[in-house]
Order: structure tokens, then sequence, then C-alpha cells
């Protein structure tokens, strides 16, 4: 496995644990919420497992919304797989687990990362729920 593709699948293990971490404090005691925002590009746009199309304005909105409305929510990915490498731009699929309340939700998600920087920046994702 090339350096690229493992920080590709450590982007994607470290973005979801800031995503459960604001999903579970309310008032963001640490800097979690920069570090989030800071692992997507400007250009950043995705797709819900419901179809709706979103920007990264979106997202900040979203996730503002959420955060501290989770608590108890433990978020795992997994099989993370390599779908296309480039220089610059890696796709990568992966499965989220999201736990809260004995509820499981699982998806299936596509990835596309910039790595033109120091660290790679998620350009674009599509989540699919797995039934």
């Amino acid at each position: 496995m090339t350096v690229l593709a493992q920080e590709a699948k450590h982007s994607v293990v470290v973005l979801h644990q800031l995503i459960e971490r604001i999903f579970n404090q309310s008032g963001a005691a640490d800097d979690s919420f920069h570090l989030l925002l800071s692992h997507f590009h400007p250009d950043f746009s995705m797709v819900t497992p419901q179809g709706k199309q979103l920007n990264l304005n979106d997202v900040e909105e979203l996730f503002r919304q959420l955060q501290g409305q989770r608590e108890g929510m433990r978020i795992a990915t997994s099989e993370h797989i390599i779908l296309s490498q480039r220089p610059d731009e890696i796709t990568i699929q992966y499965r989220g687990l999201q736990i809260m309340n004995g509820h499981n939700q699982s998806r299936i998600s596509l990835a596309i990362l910039d790595c033109s920087t120091s660290i790679p920046r998620w350009r674009y994702l599509q989540e699919t729920l797995v039934a």
C-alpha cells in the first residue's frame, strides 16, 4: 500500500472520530469543529443517503445544528478500499457504522480526496444506506 493510500485511509478514520466527538459534545470545549472543517476542500460537495446534494457551507451548517445532539453515538469505519489513485487524488470506498441507543445504521460511502496538500482534503462524498 502506498503512503498516499495509507494517508487516505487514516483521513477516513480521523474524520469520523471528529464527527463522533462533535455529535457527542454540545459546547465543543476543544478544537474539534475547526479540525473537522480543515479536512474538507473548499469545493467539497456530497450526496446524502436521502439523495440531497450539499456543499461545504451546507455541511458546516448541518454539523453546527447536530453538535451535541447525538450523545452516545459511536461511529466506526471498515472495509476501506482504494478504487483509484493518481498523484494528486484518491478515490476510496468504505463502510461506516453508526451506533446509537441500540440502533445500528450502516452506510457504504465513496469519497474523493484531494491529495495535493500536506493532508488529504475531502472533495466529494456520496453515502448509501445499507439495508
